[in-house]
């Protein structure tokens, strides 16, 4: 019998059981106050929806500024699970305010409303189109920095079919009516720090959220508002996938959602998890900065698409070498003469 599915085992076991001892150690010399703000999923915010909610937003400025031993010099809020647009003068007085007495910056997922130009037939025309954004308001409350997700999700925030998208928005604007960014663009931090923020589902597409790491981030933030999924498994699954994200590009990655799971990861895939799911509550989360480049970060998937192309050469000499055997089986034989008998 075979040794060699034992050895495989073996191998596999021994890999297990040592692999986690060989990973480096990171040292983090930083804390982020990391805000998971639990509000419930709805379909359309209402009016008076300020007004309504003028305890949950207490209860969430004061988790941000909640003194700590750990001294955190980031505060982060997760995907915009409000109406929350720093065009609208109740939210920016809310974020200025919360980054004076933040005494350092404050990041925030919100929808930003610019100014784009439409063309219909000879005319054209300026509308506001909104924006999933994540921004970055500075110790004084000033906004220094906007990202503009670029993947969005289709169907949900776009809708990817424009005949199909016309007879919708005629039904209803709230349908598939986000635009997209242009750019995977990086922030500043004090000290000459950068950091790339990804939002949602842009975290399960490494090919993507490498370009960060590419343009100069030394810092991963995905904000996320995975309250769609309810108590499924996808929100871990999506935990894993981000997960993944920091490992390929060497870097911390601070994960902060609506109501889970918002944690920390260390650039060797390490989580730091302090906050349960389906709660409203605040947590420092250790986090660094790195400059170092990775061969994924600089090269891409090029050792996919080798892959690829090999597996398709592989294939095709596969199919090319049947045809060769079929033709030999069905050639028809060749009768030496001397077997030959006249009638």
């Amino acid at each position: 019998m075979s040794t060699t599915p034992a050895a495989s085992a073996a191998a596999i076991l021994l890999t297990s059981i040592v692999g986690p001892y060989l990973v480096p150690q990171t040292a983090a010399n930083h804390y982020v106050r990391a805000v998971q703000v639990n509000f419930p999923e709805l379909q359309e915010y209402p009016a008076d929806w300020f007004q309504t909610h003028t305890q949950d937003l207490q209860e969430i400025r004061d988790l941000s500024l909640a003194p700590s031993p750990h001294q955190p010099d980031l505060l982060v809020w997760p995907e915009a699970p409000a109406p929350f647009s720093f065009e609208d003068p109740r939210f920016a007085q809310i974020a200025s305010s919360t980054a004076i007495r933040f005494h350092h910056p404050f990041i925030a997922g919100v929808i930003e409303w610019k100014p784009i130009t439409e063309s219909s037939g000879p005319t054209t025309h300026t509308i506001q189109a909104p924006y999933n954004s994540a921004i970055l308001l500075d110790a004084q409350g000033q906004e220094i920095f906007t990202y503009d997700k670029v993947h969005l999700v289709p169907f949900g925030e776009y809708e990817p079919f424009p005949l199909i998208h016309r007879v919708v928005t005629s039904l209803s604007s709230e349908v598939g009516g986000f635009r997209n960014g242009s750019s995977y663009s990086v922030g500043h931090l004090p000290g000459g720090f950068t950091f790339g923020t990804f939002i949602c589902y842009e975290a399960i597409f490494p090919g993507e959220v490498r370009h960060f790491a590419e343009n100069g981030a030394e810092l991963y933030v995905n904000i996320s508002n995975d309250g769609w999924f309810g108590r499924s498994a996808a929100p871990e699954q999506h935990l894993r996938m981000a997960r993944v994200r920091a490992v390929e590009n060497r870097r911390w990655l601070v994960r902060v959602t609506n109501n889970g799971f918002t944690v920390s990861v260390d650039p060797y895939g390490r989580i730091f998890r302090q906050l349960p799911p389906d709660v409203r509550a605040a947590a420092d989360l250790r986090y660094d900065f790195r400059t170092d480049e990775t061969l994924y970060t600089r090269f891409g998937d090029w050792f996919a698409w080798l892959c690829v192309i090999v597996s398709v050469i592989l294939v095709a000499s596969t199919f090319k070498k049947g045809n060769i055997v079929r033709e030999e089986l069905f050639m028809p034989a060749e009768i030496p003469p001397s077997l030959v008998t006249s009638s």
